[in-house]
């Protein structure tokens, strides 16, 4: 909640600063925002890459997760919205 309300604070500021006519201050907080939002992005591949990886490997090892396993792995994360994403192997 702290991190939110500090890039709050930020975004303010930087937009003050706009329409102040002081753009490089603007420009430098939108700068910063970007590589934040890209470092995300990379972290977010990775994950992804990694669990193609893990996919690839099960299906050249001539299996898939047990249901068990699914449901494991869907119980893991954190992200609620994330997790409802993610469809039970026995809702079918």
């Amino acid at each position: 909640m702290r991190a939110q309300l500090v890039e709050l604070a930020a975004e303010r500021d930087a937009l003050r600063a706009q329409l102040a006519g002081d753009l490089p201050t603007a420009t430098r907080w939108l700068q910063r925002k970007v590589w934040r939002q890209a470092a995300a992005l990379d972290v977010l591949n990775r994950r992804v890459v990694t669990q193609r990886f893990v996919l690839r490997t099960l299906d050249q090892l001539g299996r898939s997760l047990t249901s068990d396993e699914h449901r494991a792995a869907r119980a893991a994360i954190a992200n609620a919205e994330l997790r409802e994403r993610i469809h039970d192997p026995d809702a079918a």
